[in-house]
Order: C-alpha cells, then sequence, then structure tokens
C-alpha cells in the first residue's frame, strides 16, 4: 500500500497540470505541457540507453517503479506526454478534464482497490475502485461543465465513465495513455449529441 500511496500521490499531484492549463492562455500552457513532455521523454530515453544514467536513476526512484518501468518508459513519462497530446488535439476544457480523468480518477480508483477492493476481476482490479473512478470522474466532469459554458454535462459524464472502463479494463496500452485519450474522445465525440 506504500509504494501505491506515493505513485499515486505523483498521480494526484498531476492535477497542478490541468489547473496551471486552465488558468493559463493556452499559447503558454501548450508549449510549456510539451517542453515537459520533451524533457520526460529524453530522460526515460538516456535512462533506458545509457547504463549509468539508469542506475543513477534507480537508484532515485527504484521502491515507486513498477518491474515494467524498470526497463521501459515509466507512468510519470506516459502521463506528461498523454497531456501534451490532449492540449494539443482537443479544446482546453476537455483536455483539462481528461487530465483530471487520469490525475483524480485513477487515483481514487488504486486506492479504494487496494483499501476497500473485495470484489476482484481476474486481471485484479476491484469492483469498488471502479465505481469511486466513476464517482471522481463525474465529479470532475460536472465541475468543468459548471465553469465553461462549451462542455456539456452530459458529455462529461460519457467520457467520465469511458475514461473509467480504460482505466479498469485489462489492456496492454498504458493506462494513462488510454484514460486520457480515451476519456477526451468520448467527450469530444458525445459533443456532438449533447
Amino acid at each position: 500500500m506504500g509504494r501505491e500511496l506515493a505513485r499515486k500521490t505523483i498521480h494526484v499531484a498531476s492535477a497542478a497540470i490541468p489547473v496551471a492549463v486552465w488558468l493559463l492562455p493556452r499559447a503558454v500552457a501548450l508549449p510549456a505541457l510539451i517542453a515537459v513532455a520533451a524533457l520526460a521523454l529524453a530522460i526515460d530515453f538516456t535512462r533506458l540507453r545509457w547504463r549509468p544514467g539508469r542506475y543513477w536513476m534507480l537508484r532515485l526512484v527504484r521502491p515507486m517503479l513498477r518491474h515494467h518501468e524498470r526497463r521501459g518508459m515509466t507512468g510519470a513519462t506516459y502521463m506528461v506526454t498523454a497531456y501534451a497530446l490532449v492540449l494539443l488535439l482537443f479544446p482546453t476544457p476537455v483536455a483539462v478534464a481528461a487530465m483530471l480523468f487520469n490525475g483524480l480518477g485513477d487515483a481514487s480508483a488504486a486506492l479504494v482497490g487496494k483499501r476497500w477492493g473485495r470484489h476482484r476481476t481476474r486481471w485484479g482490479k476491484s469492483w469498488e475502485g471502479f465505481a469511486a473512478e466513476v464517482a471522481v470522474n463525474a465529479a470532475v466532469a460536472l465541475a468543468i461543465a459548471r465553469l465553461s459554458a462549451t462542455f456539456p454535462a452530459g458529455a462529461g459524464i460519457v467520457g467520465a465513465v469511458v475514461a473509467a472502463i480504460l482505466e479498469f479494463a485489462d489492456l496492454p496500452i498504458d493506462d494513462n495513455v488510454r484514460v486520457t485519450l480515451g476519456g477526451a474522445v468520448a467527450i469530444y465525440a458525445a459533443q456532438a449529441v449533447f
């Protein structure tokens, strides 16, 4: 639980990114986020290709890494890259909601699932964690709908549920990418209906 708490602290702290994106002009937020994503990718690339860099990095963050991240990209790199992509491809309210689905919704699913999860799938996720993520994502969608006239609440709820399903599902793509991009695509598509 301790390692998961540390990992999910990063998720919750990542909520500062969509808050900054919301408050800053898009012309400032987008290049800054792309630069941060490029830096994260460069660090991971260096870590994976340069042995001294790998050992130095592992000494710093090994307890927080999952086994597959020791020889591949980290979840944090996937996260910031997905955040940059979603802001590049979608309007700001959609991008901010999708980032918060990942930052807050994913963290709530993991923490509730670890602590109170009793009904588990064969791949280890709990239905209690899934319910927590749906609730948190729906709250995010409703909050964004109140703050933005161009963001229909119904479309936000569709995105909230789709993002939760994508986090819950046992899929090969990193959940930071599929929750963020999948949630944004679902909102954007549902806006045509709502």
